[in-house]
């Protein structure tokens, strides 16, 4: 199972994400597999809160920029969204953006995909937030096609345009993989059996990250199941679970990292990755030291 780790809860307010970029430098350093940060754009003033966003919508960096500029002082390390909000993007431009992305960064890209909470924040920026599910998978599939066919025509609910091509290509032969970011249900079992390359799960509560590998363990019969009925080969479908835990933005108590016996259960049980979230960082010095403690408590010995 890859060990990778998550963006941190945002300092206290008036305190500017510190960069992202720098993370992911010292987690290759450290030899963590991956590094994801997530995404907010813009932050409505009357937005409503979410599990560990207190506050409401976080002030978070630019992820396509964090993703960009760790690409560039980074050379091993898998970089991952955790998770692009999909309705808040034009797929063309998205499209572009993540198949520059990886093919100058050798293949690296992981595209976790969501929709998003916020009504507002979506709204803003051109979303449906009542048809946000079926915005996103209509977006996946013209971003998939665009990767993978010469010329590409659409006409859907939500975008259409006339042949268009995308070139240079992403590195990877069918692009970035996507992880749906979604609560494990019916429905959502049957989106990533059909439209994606795995699930993206986050993990708010103490509670929930010590049931975690109960959690993989029925995750990974449900994909099977999916899979299966679909005809599609269920090695293709991957597990990465976030052990976010339950600090919110701004909170500056250091947390407790899960360790390597959680880790291996995980694995036992059929995740292929576990990222565990950072504790907030109040600025750049903070690096060395929560990544490290990360380290010592779950990469290998």
């Amino acid at each position: 199972m890859h060990i990778g780790i998550s963006r941190p809860p945002t300092p206290p307010q008036g305190y500017p994400d510190v960069d992202g970029a720098l993370v992911a430098q010292y987690a290759e350093q450290c030899g963590f597999e991956s590094v994801f940060y997530g995404e907010h754009p813009i932050r409505p003033v009357s937005g409503p809160s979410f599990h560990v966003h207190n506050n409401g919508v976080p002030h978070f960096q630019d992820l396509m920029v964090m993703l960009a500029r760790a690409s560039a002082l980074t050379s091993t390390i898998t970089l991952g969204a955790g998770a692009f909000l999909i309705p808040e993007h034009h797929p063309i431009r998205l499209a572009r953006e993540l198949a520059s992305l990886d093919l100058y960064s050798g293949g690296r890209i992981i595209c976790g995909a969501t929709t998003g909470w916020s009504r507002p924040e979506i709204e803003a920026l051109g979303g449906n937030y009542d048809r946000r599910w079926a915005q996103t998978i209509e977006s996946l599939g013209i971003m998939r096609r665009l990767w993978t066919e010469q010329t590409v025509e659409h006409s859907g609910e939500f975008y259409s345009f006339p042949p268009m091509q995308l070139y240079p290509g992403p590195a990877q032969p069918r692009g970035p993989k996507y992880l749906l970011g979604a609560r494990l249900t019916d429905r959502s079992v049957e989106r990533i059996a059909r439209h994606a390359d795995g699930w993206l799960a986050v993990l708010f509560t103490d509670e929930n990250i010590a049931q975690a590998p109960e959690l993989a363990r029925e995750a990974r019969q449900r994909l099977d199941d999916a899979a299966e009925r679909i005809g599609r080969d269920p090695r293709e479908l991957q597990i990465t679970m976030i052990l976010r835990g339950p600090q919110h933005d701004g909170d500056l108590t250091p947390r407790t990292f899960p360790n390597r016996d959680l880790l291996r259960r995980l694995e036992d049980a059929g995740a292929d990755r576990a990222l565990i979230a950072l504790s907030t960082l109040r600025d750049e010095s903070d690096i060395e030291r929560v990544v490290s403690a990360v380290a010592e408590s779950a990469l290998p010995s």
